[in-house]
């Protein structure tokens, strides 16, 4: 049975699983992820119907309806990871495991930082990563993780938080993943299954202060990785069910034309407004 901590307030903060799960999930993750690219990626899985088919049920009936990622900002991972470290719970950050399963790590440190090391296991799952992988995981800190959210979030990578089925403060890990190696995210763009819940907040263009898609030197429709932004007679533009809130255009827009609107009356599966700073 899967079991998650209550708080005072009714707020589920983290999983608890059986620790014998956690070691043969820690230690088979990055397999998954590898199995996961590998059927992303076979156009002949896609060719065919009777495969096709089977690997749709197999993404939407198996998988996703177990675990979901969900779209976070630096300033929601700050609060989620203080309060996670209040409450006592375990953070473990070590080698990202598409990555890994992939084996697409890179050589280069970025301005002092590993970019291997972005998966965050939080709680029994941390555990479970500290207890197989001693030499791919380490305990961490609130503090350095919310500096790292703002450093990788600077360098375009996108903060997502990960949890178990619906339920409300189930998050077992986030992660500050770069587009080109993350698997689910290839797995939602080139086979639309829906990986990613939306953010609390969407991002808005005022076209009078936008310089347009053409003549804008930070060209924010390159940053958009969930392809949100399109254009409308010559400037950027959304639709609000379309955009992840990742933050990547409304916190660097420089002609400040974008801004965030917060979602009323939205509730992520598994972060509350609540953890996340939202009140």
């Amino acid at each position: 049975m899967l079991v998650a901590h209550i708080d005072s307030r009714g707020l589920r903060l983290h999983s608890k699983i059986p620790f014998p799960l956690n070691i043969i999930g820690s230690k088979y993750e990055y397999v998954l992820m590898k199995v996961l690219g590998m059927m992303t990626d076979a156009e002949w899985i896609y060719r065919h119907r009777l495969s096709k088919g089977f690997v749709g049920w197999l993404a939407n009936r198996i998988v996703l309806p177990l675990i979901h990622g969900e779209v976070m900002t630096p300033q929601e991972v700050e609060h989620l990871v203080y309060r996670l470290e209040e409450e006592g719970q375990v953070m473990a950050m070590g080698i990202c495991e598409c990555r890994h399963g992939e084996n697409s790590l890179e050589d280069e440190l970025e301005d002092g930082y590993d970019p291997n090391y972005t998966c965050v296991m939080i709680g029994d799952w941390g555990r479970g990563h500290l207890y197989t992988y001693t030499q791919y995981y380490r305990q961490t800190t609130a503090r350095e993780l919310a500096e790292k959210a703002r450093f990788w979030h600077e360098r375009d990578r996108i903060l997502t938080g990960w949890g178990y089925k619906t339920n409300h403060g189930f998050i077992v890990s986030y992660c500050h993943y770069l587009p080109q190696y993350c698997v689910p995210l290839r797995d939602q763009l080139k086979r639309g299954n829906m990986v990613f819940y939306h953010g609390y907040n969407y991002a808005v263009v005022d076209p009078e202060l936008c310089d347009g898609l053409d003549d804008c030197s930070w060209n924010c429709a390159s940053h958009c990785h969930f392809d949100a932004i399109h254009e409308r007679e010559g400037k950027a533009w959304i639709q609000a069910e379309e955009c992840y809130g990742c933050g990547q255009y409304f916190m660097y827009c420089p002609s400040g034309a974008a801004r965030a609107v917060f979602r009323q009356g939205y509730e992520m599966p598994f972060c509350s407004p609540d953890l996340l700073g939202h009140t």
